[in-house]
């Protein structure tokens, strides 16, 4: 039997996604948030699982996953990024299959094209998190809840009650896709008693994983999000739909984008038939109800919203607009305009990977400047990272390195201070080079200083530059006894509040 053009196309476009998301996987560095899923992995099971609620958010299953996964691939940025690789290629051809089956075959093209060319989705693909896995099993619900809507067999609805309960067993915000399928479900088939049990089977899921959940939002892992203004995080929350978090000619692609999203939506009012209007009304409905409850859940106290958190949304709302430009009466144009939205995709894809501004800091290249010490065992090495306070993820390439905790007294022989310059983009948060900077700021930082009063005891040997970053080296011939104090008054500082004090024995 030959396979339909449609078949060939949807390969074609799954080995698309394959290419764009793993041909520049490994990159760049690990940020803060990898570093911690790279050092949780590393533990035996029982110690990773007992540490999760201390230093993340979500549930365990990515983890889990990830553990087994890096004992296959390797623990390198493209190792433990393989997983979220997978997951965002194997999402193209669900959602070909969920929009094929809602609205249309030719709008279930268009949404594994826009899936497949998406900077957001390309972005979390080459992300060693969670949230490439939660897109792919919110899409494969998505799918058999398309089935189950129209025909709720015993098979669908498992399937639906599997998918549904390993996405909430991935992210908690996966609740935003899968409640407002399940109050779909019992809407339209209510009074079966199989589309009740799976419902009852999924909310039973979302219970357990409640202590959990409670227990981490005691903890201050996400708890930044609330702080920043909601206003900005909603605005954030379109324009990172359309294109990601950043791109060359940014504003020019971004008005391209939009403009092509607006021309989806007139033409599935004026040029769809009631088919694919009312398979384009079930996504939508998904997407702003699922977006309702987001808001709702502020209303609640439980303040999380952000692009991230929202990216379950992300594919049925690519829907309504796949509908729109996939439309029959639409013709050429809509396939056109399809293209073009693609296009714009690549092209801010294609930037990132070429500019290492909006890519994530390669700590890798600090620690290959820095070295291993001359002398170990003979003082101290120590470390100061100029207004960020993070351990990780410079930790992963300099094994050793712990925070120099209180006053405490330490023979030094070598300081290190490691400062850095990167366009300031307000409200950074997703781990591109602009995280260096604060990111709740909302105004620029103050320039940072390139120049040091001298430490006593120590004189300056060099100081050179790696990609955003400088680094000025501190010798003394023998240990010379430091505090965190005598570091800050060396340096001129008041404060080392904002910075991060290591030391490497």
């Amino acid at each position: 039997m030959l396979a339909s053009p449609a078949s060939f196309a949807v390969v074609a476009l799954t080995v698309l996604a394959a290419v764009l998301r793993f041909a520049w996987i490994g990159r760049q560095g690990f940020w803060v948030d990898e570093g911690y899923t790279a050092m949780l992995v590393h533990l035996s099971p029982g110690k990773m699982l007992a540490l999760i609620p201390k230093t993340e958010s979500t549930p365990p299953l990515y983890y889990c996953v990830a553990w087994v996964l890096g004992r296959v691939f390797g623990y390198g940025e493209a190792g433990l990024r393989s997983l979220s690789a997978i997951a965002g290629v194997a999402t193209v051809p669900v959602a070909y299959a969920a929009a094929r089956k809602l609205i249309s075959n030719r709008a279930g093209l268009i949404a594994a094209a826009l899936t497949a060319c998406s900077p957001l989705m390309i972005w979390y693909s080459q992300e060693a998190r969670s949230y490439s896995l939660l897109v792919l099993l919110t899409a494969v619900s998505l799918l058999a809840f398309a089935y189950a809507r129209a025909r709720p067999t015993t098979r669908m609805l498992i399937a639906w009650v599997v998918a549904s309960g390993l996405a909430l067993a991935t992210h908690y915000y996966a609740l935003l896709a899968i409640a407002p399928q399940a109050v779909w479900l019992l809407a339209a088939h209510g009074r079966r008693r199989s589309v009740q049990v799976g419902v009852g089977v999924v909310g039973l899921c979302g219970l357990a994983l409640l202590p959990l959940a409670i227990s981490q939002n005691g903890t201050d892992n996400a708890s930044w999000i609330g702080l920043l203004p909601l206003g900005l995080r909603l605005d954030q929350f379109i324009r990172q739909f359309l294109i990601g978090f950043q791109a060359p000619a940014q504003g020019l692609i971004e008005g391209i984008a939009a403009a092509i999203t607006i021309v989806g939506l007139l033409l599935l009012m004026v040029s769809s038939d009631a088919i694919e209007q009312r398979g384009a009304f079930v996504a939508g409905g998904l997407a702003v109800g699922g977006f309702a409850l987001g808001l709702l859940m502020i209303a609640g106290g439980i303040d999380n919203v952000i692009t991230r958190n929202m990216i379950a949304l992300w594919l049925p709302a690519a829907l309504v607009v796949a509908a729109g430009l996939g439309a029959r009466r639409a013709g050429v144009l809509g396939i056109l305009a399809a293209a073009a939205l693609c296009a714009t995709g690549i092209v801010a894809a294609v930037g990132v990977a070429a500019d290492r501004n909006f890519q994530r800091p390669d700590w890798r290249v600090v620690a290959r400047v820095l070295g291993t010490r001359a002398a170990p065992g003979v003082g101290a090495r120590a470390i100061l990272i100029e207004r960020y306070g993070e351990l990780l993820p410079l930790s992963l390439y300099l094994p050793g390195l712990n925070f120099w905790r209180h006053n405490r007294a330490t023979g030094v022989t070598e300081l290190d201070i490691i400062s850095f310059t990167v366009p300031w983009v307000p409200m950074c948060w997703w781990g591109a080079a602009c995280y260096l900077i604060d990111r709740g700021s909302l105004r620029p930082p103050p320039a940072q200083r390139q120049s040091f009063a001298a430490v006593p005891g120590f004189h300056q040997v060099w100081r050179r530059r790696a990609a955003q970053f400088t680094l000025t080296r501190l010798v003394s011939p023998t240990p010379v006894t430091l505090t965190r104090l005598t570091v800050s008054r060396g340096l001129t500082r008041t404060a080392l509040r904002r910075d991060a004090l290591m030391i490497q024995r």
